[in-house]
C-alpha cells in the first residue's frame, strides 16, 4: 500500500506544499491496514522529505519549475519518466491511496497495472459533518466504496434545514427583492480544479461567457473565496462588466436567497452545492481532473463516502482479505476533528443584510452605528466614529434606490467624500468606478481628502439596479509599520460621507458652496 499526493505541487515548482493531507490519509488508514497485515510506504517530493526529485523530473519532461510547469505536469505523460529520479514504480499487487491526484498520476498508476483510490474533501460542505469523495480505477474497489456511500437524502435534508434557518435569519433576498441576481463564486488561485487543458485558468479567461450571464440578470455579484486574500485576479471582471457588485455574505445565505437566478464560477465546489438549493449552476471551465478524456478509461465517477472508508470491513473488502464484512460504527466527526475546521453553516450568522434605500437629497455617514454602514457590502473594516476604512484592494458599496425615484427624474448625481491613508514615505491611492468606468476625482488635497462626483441616468421604465460604486485601492499601509500605533490593519481609503441628489439639487449645493 502506497500513500501519495500530487508531489509535483511542491516548493520545487514554486508552490506551497500541503504534506498534512497525505499524512492525514496515512493516519486514517494506518491501524486498519496494520491489522490486515498490509505493508505501507509513502511517495513524496524530495524537498518535502521523500525520494521524488521533482526538479529533475520537470527537466526530463521539458517543463519549467514554475506554477505554469506544474499545471502542464497535471496532464503530462509520466510513463516517459517511469522509475526515474525517485519516481515511484507500481505493480498489479499494489494499491495507491492518494490525495488530489492529477490526471497524469492517475494515468501513470493505471498504466503500471496498479489500482488507486483518489480522495479529497467532498464538495458538499454544508452537511452536519465533512465527508470525503473517492474515485478508483478498479471496479471491485468501486463496489466496495458503495457500502460507505453517503446517503444523498441526508444532503437534501441538510439543505432544507439551512434554508429554514435563513428564512428566520436575515433578509430573504440579496440587496433588494425586485432584483434578479447571479453570483460568481471565486476560488483559491492555486487549485487543481482550475487546471484545464494543462493551464491554470483565471476569471479573465472567461469574461465573454460571464458577460453573457451578467446580461441575463440585473446584477452580477462577486463572492470571493473566503480563504483567498488576493483579489487582483478578479479585477478584470470588474472593468469588463458594468452591472457588477461584490458581497461578503455567507455562501449558504446566498444560495438560499429568493432572487438568486444562478450560481456561476470557474469550477467552484459551490456549483455542486447549488443544485441542492435548486439553483442553476453555471461552470465556466471544464477541469482536466473531471474530464473523462484525460482520465483512465476505467476511472469511476466520484463517490461521496464517510470516514468509514477506513474501517476494517471496507478495507478488507477492498484488499480481498476475506474478513467478515460487519460494518461497525465510525465517529462521524472524524474529518472535522482532523481538519480542525468546519465548512458550511455558521449558526451565529445573521443571514443576508437588509439594505435600507437611500433618500434623495440626504447626506449619509459611514460612522459607527450608522444604518448606511449596511451598504458596505465588501472590502471594509468595521466602522469607526469618523467613518470606515477600506480593508482590501477592492471595496464596494451597494445602495438600493427608492422604487419611485424614476418618477419625474431623468438623472441623479452622487457625491462621495473621504480621505486616503498618508504614510511617511508615500500615501495610499484610490480610484472609484461606476458602471465599469472610472469616476474622476473632483477634489484632492494635500492632507489626503478626496471627493468623487458622477451622474447616473434613469430610464423611463425605472432602473431596478441599486447604486453600486467600486473602489480600487493601491499602496495600502499599516500604521504599525509607520510607527504610529500598534494597528496592524491595512488601511487605504477612508469613506466618510455620500449624498445622492437630482441634478438641480446638486447645482444648488455647488452654488451655495
Amino acid at each position: 500500500m502506497t500513500f501519495t499526493d500530487d508531489f509535483f505541487r511542491s516548493s520545487a515548482n514554486g508552490l506551497q506544499y500541503h504534506a498534512l493531507n497525505r499524512r492525514f490519509l496515512r493516519g486514517l488508514f494506518d491501524l486498519t491496514l496494520s491489522r490486515l497485515g498490509i505493508s505501507i510506504n509513502e511517495a513524496s517530493a524530495l524537498r518535502e522529505g521523500g525520494t521524488v526529485d521533482v526538479e529533475r523530473l520537470m527537466d526530463r519532461l521539458r517543463l519549467p519549475t514554475t506554477p505554469t510547469g506544474w499545471a502542464s505536469a497535471c496532464n503530462a505523460d509520466l510513463m516517459a519518466v517511469l522509475g526515474a529520479h525517485g519516481m515511484p514504480t507500481f505493480g498489479p499487487d499494489c494499491l495507491v491511496i492518494g490525495w488530489g491526484l492529477p490526471p497524469s498520476l492517475q494515468q501513470y498508476i493505471d498504466h503500471s497495472g496498479a489500482s488507486y483510490i483518489d480522495l479529497e474533501i467532498d464538495p458538499i460542505r454544508f452537511a452536519a459533518h465533512l465527508h470525503l469523495c473517492a474515485r478508483t480505477n478498479d471496479p471491485v474497489i468501486a463496489e466496495a466504496l458503495q457500502s460507505c456511500r453517503v446517503d444523498e437524502e441526508e444532503i437534501w435534508n441538510h439543505a432544507s434545514a439551512i434554508k429554514s434557518y435563513f428564512a428566520r435569519h436575515g433578509a430573504p433576498s440579496l440587496f433588494a427583492p425586485q432584483l434578479r441576481v447571479g453570483v460568481f463564486f471565486g476560488q483559491s488561485l492555486i487549485d487543481l480544479s482550475l487546471i484545464s487543458q494543462g493551464r491554470a485558468m483565471l476569471p479573465s479567461d472567461v469574461i465573454a461567457p460571464l458577460k453573457q450571464l451578467a446580461e441575463s440578470v440585473d446584477l452580477l455579484v462577486i463572492k470571493p473565496h473566503p480563504y483567498e486574500p488576493a483579489l487582483h485576479h478578479l479585477a478584470a471582471i470588474t472593468r469588463a462588466i458594468p452591472n457588477l457588485a461584490w458581497t461578503r455574505e455567507n455562501t449558504y445565505a446566498l444560495l438560499s436567497a429568493n432572487n438568486l437566478h444562478f450560481a456561476a464560477g470557474l469550477s467552484s465546489s459551490v456549483l455542486t452545492e447549488a443544485g441542492y438549493f435548486m439553483k442553476p449552476a453555471k461552470p465556466l471551465i471544464q477541469p482536466d481532473r473531471n474530464n473523462v478524456a484525460a482520465l483512465p478509461a476505467s476511472c469511476s465517477p466520484w463517490i461521496s463516502v464517510g470516514p468509514d472508508i477506513a474501517s476494517m470491513a471496507v478495507m478488507a473488502a477492498i484488499c480481498g482479505d476475506g474478513t467478515p464484512s460487519r460494518l461497525a460504527s465510525w465517529p462521524t466527526a472524524t474529518i472535522d476533528w482532523a481538519f480542525s475546521s468546519r465548512w458550511g453553516l455558521d449558526t451565529h450568522n445573521e443571514g443576508l443584510r437588509q439594505l435600507p434605500p437611500i433618500q434623495v437629497g440626504c447626506s449619509y455617514s459611514f460612522a459607527t452605528h450608522a444604518p448606511s454602514a449596511a451598504w458596505l457590502t465588501h472590502g471594509w473594516h468595521e466602522p469607526e466614529p469618523w467613518g470606515t476604512w477600506s480593508d482590501k484592494e477592492q471595496a464596494c458599496i451597494a445602495i438600493p434606490l427608492p422604487q419611485d425615484i424614476g418618477a419625474g427624474t431623468h438623472a441623479i448625481d452622487v457625491r462621495i467624500e473621504g480621505h486616503v491613508y498618508q504614510g511617511h514615505a508615500r500615501s495610499a491611492s484610490v480610484r472609484a468606478f461606476f458602471d465599469g468606468k472610472e469616476v474622476p476625482a473632483i477634489l484632492k488635497t494635500s492632507d489626503g481628502r478626496i471627493s468623487f462626483l458622477f451622474s447616473r441616468t434613469l430610464d423611463d421604465q425605472h432602473d431596478n439596479r441599486p447604486l453600486v460604486i467600486q473602489f480600487a485601492i493601491d499602496d495600502r499601509q499599516r500604521p504599525c509599520d509607520q510607527g504610529e500605533s500598534t494597528d496592524s490593519r491595512h488601511l487605504g481609503f477612508g469613506l466618510t460621507a455620500l449624498c445622492v441628489s437630482t441634478h438641480k439639487e446638486e447645482e444648488e449645493v455647488l452654488l451655495a458652496a
